[in-house]
């Protein structure tokens, strides 16, 4: 794995990344793509913190629970100041 692709559970808070793959059953798959998180798509971490991530979407806020998230493979975006 490239060493800017990492699980979505490996995110700070505050940082984004563009979702690369989601790796897991078509159930979970499906379930993730009815609200948004597909591959392509921008994701950003707002709490990471123990217990499920909160994250925004599309303008929507979710929580994915850990085991999800690190089945989310993202390539992280870096601020370019």
């Amino acid at each position: 794995m490239d060493n800017d692709i990492v699980p979505l559970s490996l995110l700070g808070e505050g940082e984004e990344g563009i979702i690369h793959l989601i790796s897991g059953g078509h159930k979970m798959v499906s379930r993730l793509a009815s609200m948004g998180i597909i591959s392509g798509t921008k994701i950003k971490v707002v709490r990471n913190i123990g217990g499920p991530l909160i994250v925004t979407i599309n303008g929507s806020r979710i929580a994915i629970g850990r085991g999800q998230a690190r089945k989310i493979a993202v390539r992280r975006l870096f601020d370019k100041r």
